[in-house]
């Protein structure tokens, strides 16, 4: 059985294509990993943000980083909203020939 989330932060993942591999990026944090998939970027990046972050806690300097980041700590009950709603896709849209 998973852990129970107590608090948590709210960050912004860019996932990127970039020949044949794909780069992901937490700007509020500037970190930064890849993968062959964005599936695989995603999971590196988590892996390490993870480590980033335990460090961070391990150092005694989340608080003093987060302020300079401006990153706030949420509670379980409080609703994960996106700084903003942009997105970029691909899509096939049909022409008259």
């Amino acid at each position: 059985m998973g852990r129970s989330i107590e608090e948590y932060i709210g960050v912004d993942i860019v996932i990127t294509k970039e020949g044949n591999q794909y780069s992901s990026w937490c700007p509020n944090l500037d970190i930064a990993s890849c993968g062959r998939g964005p599936e695989e970027a995603m999971r590196n990046l988590g892996d390490a943000l993870e480590l980033y972050l335990n460090t961070l806690e391990d150092e005694g300097e989340r608080e003093q980083v987060f302020k300079e980041k401006g990153i706030r700590v949420l509670h379980a009950d409080e609703p994960v909203l996106p700084s903003s709603f942009v997105t970029q896709f691909r899509q096939k849209i049909p022409v008259r020939a």
